[in-house]
């Protein structure tokens, strides 16, 4: 594997693979707002004309196609509408999928990829994995992305079906003398998936012939948010020559070499800014990426249809002594301050203006205003008005980080505020800067002395899990982890047959809950898992009992179908009328070594906390 510098000279077409890359396109965001629910639809049609413009063999995608788990009515007609618009055609496929087509592994589509469907026409393969806004959800555990797959529009890969010990198997693709092997891994939380790399739970297979260039796309944090709660680089194995990383907004599409792994890794980033933090400011890419045999390289492509967005952060203390902020009205001149600053960024915002047609000309305005007194702060929506027609998010354009709130302790706040501050001093002091709101908020409970600010029935990490599911992905089944909760304190209760429960004791015989279930949380997960597996396999018998499992009339259409180039040209697409004609190179599975991981992520006896969707501290989730 050399770096993409060595595909400058000579190539042979008929042995390049070209792939357009993009992640992240997070199709649906804010599809209500007037004036940005077009802005994700714009960017990734942009990202569909390149691929064709390009002429690229398929569409790769790191994750977050859609926002939200479950998508709307209309977002999933405009995906669908666009995909219709520029994947399907009569163009051939030179891509070769020689995988056995009775080889397991590859449930999310069917052992068959779409343009070897003969009721399909594919001009352009997409392939795409899940992220951690679209992850499989809701009843039967079915992502936004497997419908689309289900359709013939995508290739979904990177389903993982068994937590205990995951199986990663590559697709592998052939064009000419240069052989991909593309593996996939959809999010999975964190600190699960690097408690399993540590436990070498975690199982990559990979040809025998060492001529495959091995690429592996995953949709995890990769920037260190905190002990568990990012996946390292180095966890992952030595074999892979290239990492493609979805998650990430921060555009970074120019290849970074690990230097222990030796790999490189691509971090694309997103197409449309959702979290306003100072990453989604950088230039919105997508890339083509094109291999030929052992190289490969990486061209950028910077998007012409994206909202302009600038993006400044501000210490007032900085301009303490110049605009007098400690006399007279602060909170006026504070804001007079920040309407200045608004001018000067949108003034800024101009430059990001390309000249196309499509492009959203309100820009996109985000000023963190840093502040040490509440008299500071104005209110930032009044504000924002006098801004209406003038910028795209004239609501949320300024908003305040304090160092330090101050407290009133006579409020009927049931939280122990000195114990919050305690956590965040002792953060402080060890130099955990990575620890997210979820860590510090168990910590709180774990140290905080009185039964009255102790969480006696559901543990932290469980509440934070529960959020999480009914936010992200609207799962209604997240009930479940309370009824769970109550099931488990009633069984206690009722085996305290020593003693007599009243309302004076009951905290008392509570206290031993959590010691008498230890593995409470482990339980929990567990039984999630369980119900989704079990609907699973209930959808699956109703279907195989209704009898439509099966088809019949597709063997008639297939041959006739399969006659498209059953030539010797280069198309592939003669192999769905007749046999393959290429020879599957052996498969070997290897497990993944001991890793790394447990010098920079601290082993833990359950699968996760809440996922880490935090892009900046002052953002939505990714």
């Amino acid at each position: 594997m050399s770096q993409e510098s060595s595909l400058n000279g000579e190539i042979n077409p008929d042995d390049t693979i070209k792939l357009l890359v993009a992640s992240d396109i997070h199709l649906g965001y804010e599809e209500k707002d007037p004036i940005r629910g077009e802005d994700s639809f714009i960017a990734f049609e942009e990202v569909l004309q390149q691929a064709v413009v390009n002429d690229v063999d398929a569409i790769l995608l790191g994750g977050d196609l859609f926002h939200i788990a479950n998508p709307s009515k209309n977002t999933l007609k405009r995906c669908t509408d666009l995909l219709k618009a520029y994947t399907l055609g009569d163009k051939p496929i030179s891509l070769q999928f020689v995988n056995e087509r009775n080889e397991d592994g590859f449930e999310s589509f069917s052992r068959m990829l779409n343009y070897e469907d003969p009721n399909v026409n594919i001009s352009i393969p997409v392939f795409s994995i899940h992220g951690n806004h679209d992850d499989p959800s809701g009843f039967g555990r079915i992502s936004s992305v497997e419908l689309l797959s289900s359709n013939g529009y995508v290739n979904y890969f990177g389903k993982w079906v068994d937590l205990r010990r995951i199986v990663i198997k590559p697709i592998l693709l052939k064009k000419g003398e240069t052989k991909l092997a593309l593996y996939g891994l959809g999010h999975i939380h964190d600190a699960r998936l690097c408690r399993m790399f540590d436990e070498a739970k975690v199982f990559m297979q990979k040809p025998d012939d060492p001529g495959w260039f091995n690429v592996m796309v995953l949709h995890q944090n990769r920037a260190d948010r905190g002990v568990k709660n990012y996946l390292p680089e180095n966890a992952l194995p030595k074999f892979l020559d290239l990492v493609i990383w979805g998650h990430e907004h921060d555009c970074r599409i120019i290849p970074e070499q690990n230097v222990v792994k030796e790999f490189f890794v691509i971090q694309p980033g997103s197409t449309v800014a959702t979290s306003l933090s100072e990453g989604d400011s950088i230039q919105k890419c997508c890339g083509l990426l094109s291999f030929h045999k052992g190289h490969f390289r990486m061209d950028p492509i910077p998007l012409k249809t994206v909202r302009p967005f600038v993006f400044e952060s501000v210490n007032l203390a900085s301009y303490q002594d110049e605009r007098r902020l400690d006399e007279g009205d602060v909170m006026k001149k504070v804001q007079e301050f920040a309407a200045e600053r608004i001018e000067a960024l949108m003034e800024r915002a101009k430059a990001q203006l390309t000249g196309d047609d499509r492009q959203p000309q309100l820009p996109l305005i985000r000023l963190r205003l840093e502040i040490t007194e509440t008299k500071q702060q104005f209110n930032a929506i009044r504000f924002g008005r006098n801004y209406l027609g003038r910028v795209g998010n004239p609501i949320d354009m300024v908003i305040f980080k304090r160092k330090m709130s101050r407290v009133n302790h006579e409020s009927t706040n049931m939280l122990d505020d000195a114990a919050i501050k305690e956590q965040f001093k002792k953060q402080q002091r060890e130099e955990q800067w990575g620890l997210r709101a979820e860590e510090i908020a168990e910590n709180y409970f774990k140290d905080v002395k009185g039964t009255d600010q102790k969480l006696e029935i559901m543990c932290p990490r469980s509440m934070t899990e529960l959020v999480r599911r009914l936010k992200d992905q609207q799962d209604c089944e997240a009930a479940d982890i309370c009824k769970f909760y109550e099931e488990k304190a009633v069984k206690f209760l009722e085996a305290q047959a020593d003693s007599v429960v009243t309302g004076e004791n009951i905290d008392e015989v509570f206290a031993g809950f959590h010691e008498h279930e230890s593995n409470l949380y482990d339980q929990m997960l567990a039984m999630l898992d369980l119900k989704a597996s079990k609907t699973s396999n209930d959808q699956g018998s109703e279907q195989g009992d209704s009898g439509t499992g099966k088809r019949t009339r597709g063997g008639s259409r297939g041959g006739a179908r399969g006659a498209r180039g059953a030539g010797t040209g280069k198309t592939t697409r003669g192999a769905r009328g007749g046999k393959k004609a290429d020879v599957v190179p052996p498969v070997t599975e290897v497990q993944s070594k001991k890793s790394p991981i447990a010098s920079v992520a601290t082993r833990t006896n359950s699968t996760n906390k809440s996922r880490s969707i935090d892009y900046d501290s002052d953002s939505k989730s990714d």
